[in-house]
């Protein structure tokens, strides 16, 4: 790109900013004064630029210049919009563009992109101290070249946004959102449709949040290209999409961010820069407090027990059905990796300082809990939220699995890693 170009960010029809790239390469996010003089009504982009209750320390996030320029790539808030590895090159090959150039992914992606976040061609030039000049709009090239590939929720995982109409789902118009996220079956692990889905159930019946989720045979889904290179006689995985509304009439987005964007690190930094003390510290201060940190335990229970080694920073998100106090999100991408990974043996993330599976025991999480800072006399009830969520996985885990007909060798690779967790034995598995 050769000339300056800017996309203006909204959060559904509130304008947070501009996101301009220049001839040099470099991007700039800069704030719009008209979302700053909201004060304490203006929805929140990111946890990276807002203190909720704090308007002092809100306004001198919002205008500090840090992680808001990057060269090539886009800040890092913006980065982890995109999808990453295969569905990237997808994208950026039928846009005829590099994949390490997100301005323009962006400029494609805008109005499908997670959460509340809308890019679009801006009728204003930003310069990089923050001064607006009007220029012409031009259209977000290859919009209409992308509207086979529905593509949305950050990811490495193909997918497709789609809208189910009934039984079926199918591809959405070009002013119409997906309610779903479609994932086709792999053809390099086997089965995972079906695992996807009785680890959804697993996780629900340990009263963990979780979407609706459905598994849809190839005969109900319309619309997706090259439908023959992902029927592999196996069904679609479809999980509800939580940042869009219920009715397709034209309610607000509901808009979301991954600890990613929370921590402003690349997707590439999704594992060793956080822990999950950070991560709790982040919930119990700023978005749910006790609430959203038990439902944090019982995920990570559920993940310890059920071999779940991939559980990043951009698979915890948080949520704003309140634009200006987050909670955490539901559940997504519970997968246990144990079942496909044979050297799989620990957590993506430390937690209290272990993260080997076979190390982590019940007084691992009473000192996460601890260094969290949990107060000592809601210690003990937390506590009781770990055990009976370890209990619900272990009692119940097989059944789910047969119930979708999972085949056995990934079972029995589950229950040999369940076979070396102390945490097993002190929950009475």
């Amino acid at each position: 790109m050769n000339a300056v170009s800017t996309l203006a960010v909204h959060l559904n029809e509130v304008l947070v900013g501009y996101l301009t790239h220049y001839p040099d390469e470099k991007t700039q996010f800069v704030i719009d004064e008209g979302y700053l003089d909201l004060g304490q009504d203006r929805p929140i982009l990111s946890l990276s630029l807002a203190r909720p209750n704090d308007e002092a320390s809100t306004r001198a996030l919002l205008l500090d210049s840090r992680h808001k320029l990057a060269s090539v790539k886009a800040p890092p808030f913006f980065s982890n919009l995109l999808p990453e590895g295969g569905l990237r090159r997808t994208i950026a090959q039928r846009l005829k563009v590099h994949e390490d150039r997100e301005f323009l992914l962006l400029r494609a992606l805008g109005r499908d992109l997670p959460g509340a976040v809308i890019t679009s061609p801006a009728e204003v030039q930003v310069n990089s101290r923050g001064k607006t000049t009007t220029q012409p709009a031009s259209g977000p090239a290859g919009t209409d070249l992308l509207h086979e590939l529905k593509f949305s929720l950050a990811g490495m995982q193909m997918k497709f946004s789609m809208l189910r109409q009934g039984e079926r789902l199918t591809l959405a118009g070009e002013q119409v959102l997906g309610n779903y996220l479609v994932k086709p079956p792999s053809r390099d692990f086997e089965a995972l449709p079906l695992v996807e889905a009785a680890t959804m159930q697993v996780a629900q019946a340990a009263g963990i949040e979780v979407p609706e989720i459905r598994l849809v045979p190839a005969s109900q889904i319309d619309g997706l290209p090259d439908l023959q290179a992902f029927d592999t006689g196996e069904p679609f995985y479809a999980i509800r999409r939580f940042d869009r509304p219920e009715s397709t009439t034209g309610e607000a987005r509901i808009h979301i961010e991954d600890f990613a964007q929370v921590f402003n690190l690349r997707p590439q930094q999704k594992y060793g820069q956080v822990n999950h003390e950070m991560i709790g510290r982040t919930l119990l201060r700023y978005a749910g407090g006790l609430a959203d940190l038990q439902e944090m335990a019982r995920r990570m229970v559920f993940n310890v027990l059920m071999g779940n080694g991939d559980a990043h920073i951009k698979n915890w998100s948080l949520i704003y059905r309140d634009p200006t106090r987050p909670r955490l999100a539901p559940a997504y991408d519970l997968v246990p990796t144990v079942a496909y990974m044979s050297r799989e043996t620990s957590l993506a993330l430390n937690m209290a300082g272990v993260k080997r599976f076979a190390d982590i025991t019940l007084d691992s999480f009473a000192a996460f809990l601890t260094r969290v800072g949990i107060a000592d006399q809601v210690l003990d009830s937390v506590m009781a939220e770990v055990r009976h969520a370890g209990q619900q996985v272990l009692q119940g885990w097989r059944d789910r699995f047969h119930a979708v007909q999972v085949p056995q060798r990934l079972i029995q690779r589950i229950e040999t890693h369940q076979a070396g967790l102390p945490l097993v034995a002190t929950l009475g598995g």
